[in-house]
């Protein structure tokens, strides 16, 4: 019960009586009913936010309810344990100037991995053109699996073309740390095809 309090500490909205996850409210936005290959997403999240612990050790998790989409966010650690909800039309154009802004992925890399540094994008759990936003959306993506390429790259571009062409389907994006730093060391990446099919990849990011 401690491991699902820990992650119940809420950030705007206020979950109502008896809503057990955010779910309800993402599919009633996307127009439709929770697909039935999410009756057990309150388990996965769970399930997942303990594997990120055993790793992590304390750790400070809220939810974050953005309205399409959901981010599980450490304050301890400042970065996303986990990102999803369902793509929508892009919110906003483009800020490039507070993109640039936005810290430079590539120095951290540098730091934390010296010579086995790799080029890095401001990369986007949730893309830009499925409804994501900026700040807390963004980590240090390697740029090959960003922009497509490797082969790794060309499937994970694959799926976010699917997302981003089929609004309301339902998408996550999980990073797996093997460090205390906000680079991931992989990325798991699922879709819900049609309600009832999994179409998942996991990438390696460092």
């Amino acid at each position: 019960m401690a491991d699902q309090l820990d992650r119940l500490i809420v950030v705007r909205p206020t979950r109502g009586d008896g809503e057990p996850c955010y779910l309800l409210a993402l599919f009633e936005n996307a127009g439709r009913p929770i697909p039935t290959a999410l009756v057990e997403w309150e388990q996965w999240v769970d399930r997942w936010c303990g594997e990120y612990r055993t790793l992590t050790g304390k750790t400070d998790i809220v939810e974050v309810n953005l309205g399409s989409a959901i981010y599980l966010f450490d304050r301890a650690a400042e970065r996303v344990v986990l990102a999803y909800g369902t793509s929508s039309e892009q919110l906003h154009g483009r800020d490039a100037n507070r993109m640039r802004a936005f810290p430079d992925g590539n120095v951290g890399v540098r730091r934390v991995m010296g010579s086995n540094a790799f080029l890095a994008d401001r990369g986007h759990f949730l893309g830009h053109a499925s409804g994501g936003v900026l700040d807390m959306n963004l980590f240090p993506h390697r740029r090959e699996l960003n922009r497509g390429w490797s082969a790794e790259g060309r499937i994970f571009r694959e799926m976010e073309r699917f997302v981003a062409a089929n609004r309301g389907v339902f998408f996550y994006h999980r990073p797996i740390y093997d460090d205390d730093s906000w680079i991931p060391s992989q990325l798991e990446y699922g879709v819900l095809v049609e309600d009832d099919g999994w179409w998942g990849g996991l990438f390696q990011n460092k």
